[in-house]
């Protein structure tokens, strides 16, 4: 009875391990959030097109319709880490978990042209 309730508990422990993963410490951020990975990205190409960052936040909030986008300060915890290729640009994007409300907002900053592979066919 006893070995089968520390079983109980060992698996229990282990469940509550992988649903819940461990997480950075929160940082103190000032940084333009966005709702979305796409909106994310969207601002980070306008400002790499050479906006600033206010007129690419407004572009970004005019297409959307309401206010997506805007600047945060305040404590949140890196969730999310990854690149994507938008129009032949590579982006960094992060999911930033908020402290206040635990909500989850989207960063992108562009790294660099995508240099991809060229097929060629030589006759």
């Amino acid at each position: 009875m006893l070995a089968n309730l520390s079983l109980a508990l060992m698996a229990t422990l282990v469940i509550q391990a992988i649903k819940q993963p461990p997480t950075a410490p929160p940082q103190k951020l000032n940084v333009v959030l966005c709702q979305t990975e796409a909106q994310a990205t969207a601002l980070a190409a306008s400002i790499s097109a050479g906006n600033t960052e206010t007129i690419a936040t407004n572009n970004v909030n005019r297409a959307a319709g309401s206010q997506v986008c805007g600047r945060y300060i305040g404590y949140a915890t890196v969730e999310v880490e990854k690149t994507e290729t938008h129009s032949g640009a590579v982006f960094m994007l992060a999911g930033l978990r908020f402290v206040e409300d635990n909500k989850l907002a989207w960063t992108a900053s562009w790294i660099a042209p995508f240099q991809g592979a060229k097929l060629e066919r030589r006759a």
